[in-house]
């Protein structure tokens, strides 16, 4: 009852263009949603994001759901979701992807993990809430107790492809699970741009699960690189 009465008079508002939300909204506002610039890929072969990562590792699927653009909605979605605690952007793009993927569910999934520094300091993993939404969705299990990342690494915002991939070589851990080797296993993350991160998370897991199908799901595509 509180709850009803406080969002009476302190409705939700929408995490995009901060308008209340209506009845039936949740997150983002029907109209910020049409801004997005959904990517519509889903698990197709070839398509973008499965582009970008097969360069570097072997993966089963890709996709992301929108692409990214820093001055578009989209990317000022995930810069509130980064660095100004809107927790739940993370989760409501997970339900728009989610359906995306249902064609191919994955057995389990993984989020990139953040460094204990970069937690500590941020208080929380951006991808969580997106891979915790998608495992519910599609019935899958989620595990945030396989992947580690075990060394901080500085930040690759104005590093070259180059330097991405040398500053996150051999940066995450495996906890082995002989039950993941021949599971369809689905990596989450924020944002794809080189695919310097995913690749070394993927190669890692690779390593310790090498009869297992593994693809990838973000939440954004940065097309710069493509």
């Amino acid at each position: 009852m509180w709850r009803l009465l406080y969002n009476l008079f302190f409705p939700p508002r929408c995490a995009g263009c901060d308008r209340p939300l209506g009845k039936h909204e949740r997150v983002l506002c029907h109209s910020c949603i049409d801004q997005l610039p959904f990517t519509e890929q889903g698990f197709k072969p070839d398509n973008q994001a499965a582009h970008l990562l097969t360069s570097k590792v072997t993966v089963y699927r890709a996709t992301a759901l929108m692409f990214y653009h820093k001055k578009h909605l989209s990317g000022e979605l995930i810069h509130r979701l980064k660095y100004r605690g809107y927790r739940q952007i993370s989760e409501r793009l997970g339900e728009l992807l989610a359906p995306e993927i249902q064609s191919d569910p994955p057995d389990i999934v993984i989020p990139v993990p953040l460094h204990p520094k970069k937690f500590k300091i941020r208080g929380y993993n951006q991808v969580e809430g997106f891979a915790r939404i998608i495992a519910r969705e599609t019935r899958a299990d989620y595990r945030s107790d396989i992947l580690f990342k075990t060394v901080h690494t500085a930040s690759q915002t104005r590093m070259t492809p180059l330097e991405r991939w040398h500053n996150v070589l051999k940066t995450f851990s495996v906890r082995y699970d002989p039950e993941l080797n021949g599971k369809h296993l689905l990596v989450t993350d924020d944002v794809l741009t080189t695919g310097a991160t995913l690749s070394a998370a993927i190669k890692a897991l690779q390593d310790a699960f090498p009869e297992a199908r593994i693809s990838v799901a973000v939440m954004a595509l940065n097309d710069e690189y493509l």
